[in-house]
């Protein structure tokens, strides 16, 4: 079991997971960006949507759903630098991460199991992958002379 909290109250948790494959979770994130509508239906009111994507506090980056980038100087930010202020997202235990950025109409899903095959890998992390791989996606959005980088 990769989430020993969830292990402690046999498995199953309320807090534990993200139980889905790229492209169920990448359209979650299009339903969310798409002001809670998704082929056709309206699952949320935009109003909700707004909600739950956007800082709750001043003095702190979290949403009331969703992690924002960090906007105060000097404090590190879950994510790159490039993305834009509207930017929400979240990072999970095992290395799953998605940010979703409005500004750009884009959705970066990144699925991963950093925890195998122990809580000790930390490759992941150290080797800054998931940073990688965003900011890879930035610059080539941004390469052209005629578009300029956030």
């Amino acid at each position: 079991m990769h989430d020993p909290t969830a292990a402690m109250f046999g498995g199953v948790c309320g807090h534990a997971g993200l139980f889905s494959d790229a492209n169920d979770f990448t359209a979650l994130m299009q339903m969310l960006l798409n002001g809670g509508s998704y082929g056709g239906k309206q699952y949320f009111k935009p109003s909700t949507v707004n909600l739950f994507t956007q800082k709750y506090y001043d003095y702190c980056r979290r949403g009331l759903g969703f992690d924002k980038p960090e906007t105060i100087p000097g404090k590190g930010s879950p994510c790159i630098s490039d993305v834009s202020a509207e930017t929400y997202g979240h990072q999970g235990f095992t290395g799953t991460v998605v940010w979703v950025d409005p500004k750009y109409n884009l959705i970066f899903t990144f699925l991963s199991n950093r925890v195998y095959p122990d809580e000790e890998n930390r490759k992941i992390l150290t080797l800054g992958i998931r940073e990688k791989i965003h900011q890879a996606i930035y610059d080539a959005m941004f390469t052209s002379t005629t578009d300029k980088k956030p």
